[in-house]
C-alpha cells in the first residue's frame, strides 16, 4: 500500500511539474501546435487597389475654346487663294500628257488651323481632281496633310517638317499603290517662292533606301 501510495504521489507530482513547465513555456496562453492542428491559417488581407490619380482640374471647370494657333500655322496661309497651275509630269508606266495647265484654290479653315487646297486639270487625257488638307499638329510638332484624288480610293496621310532656310515643307508617306499594289514611298516638297508663287514636287520610290524618281512638278501662281 505504501508502495502504491508512493507511486501515486510520484505520478501526481510529475503531472504537476509537467503542467507547470508547459505553462511557463507559453506564459501568454498562446495555442500550441497540438491545439491549432486542423485549424486553417488565416489568409493575408487582399492588396489595396491602386489609388486613382486626381484630375488636374475638376470636370466642368475648363470652358470650351478653339485651339490656339502657333506661328507654324501662319506658314500655311501662303497656300490660300486662287491660283493658275502649270503641271509637268515625268515619264511613267501610264499614258499621259506631260505638260498641262489647271486651276487651284486654297481655303483657310477653322480660324487658320487648316488650309484646304483643291486642284483641277487634265491628266492622262482625263479630268483630274485632287484635294489636300494641310495642318500643323502641335502635339508632335510636325506638319500633316491628308490627300485624296479622283484616280484613287485611298486617303494618303503625310507628315513632315518645315525648313525655314529653304522655305520648304518636306513631307513623306507610305501606302499601297491602287493599281500596281506595290509599296509606294512618297516624298513631297512644297517650296514658297514668293508671296504669289509656290511649287509642289513629288518623288516616289518602292523600297526603303531605293533611289527616288520624280513624278510631278506643279507651279502655283496667284491669279
Amino acid at each position: 500500500m505504501r508502495f502504491e501510495r508512493t507511486i501515486g504521489v510520484l505520478v501526481l507530482t510529475t503531472g504537476v511539474i509537467c503542467c507547470g513547465v508547459a505553462v511557463a513555456a507559453n506564459p501568454a496562453g498562446q495555442a500550441t501546435p497540438e491545439a491549432t492542428a486542423g485549424t486553417p491559417a488565416s489568409e493575408p488581407p487582399p492588396p489595396k487597389p491602386p489609388k486613382t490619380p486626381k484630375p488636374q482640374t475638376e470636370v466642368g471647370t475648363n470652358p470650351w475654346r478653339p485651339a490656339g494657333l502657333k506661328p507654324d500655322h501662319a506658314i500655311l496661309v501662303a497656300l490660300a487663294g486662287k491660283f493658275t497651275t502649270k503641271v509637268h509630269l515625268y515619264s511613267g508606266p501610264y499614258v499621259r500628257m506631260f505638260d498641262t495647265e489647271g486651276t487651284a484654290e486654297g481655303k483657310v479653315l477653322m480660324g487658320g488651323a487648316f488650309v484646304q487646297v483643291t486642284h483641277a486639270e487634265q491628266r492622262m487625257k482625263q479630268p483630274f481632281e485632287a484635294m489636300t488638307l494641310y495642318g500643323f499638329d502641335e502635339a508632335i510638332r510636325k506638319y500633316t496633310a491628308a490627300s485624296v484624288e479622283n484616280t484613287s480610293t485611298a486617303i494618303i496621310n503625310f507628315v513632315g517638317t518645315y525648313d525655314a532656310e529653304k522655305k520648304q515643307i518636306v513631307m513623306s508617306s507610305r501606302f499601297s499603290d491602287q493599281k500596281s499594289r506595290l509599296l509606294t514611298i512618297v516624298r513631297t516638297v512644297t517650296t514658297f517662292v514668293d508671296a504669289n508663287t509656290w511649287t509642289y514636287d513629288e518623288f516616289v520610290s518602292h523600297k526603303v533606301g531605293e533611289a527616288e524618281t520624280q513624278v510631278v512638278s506643279i507651279t502655283f501662281k496667284r491669279s
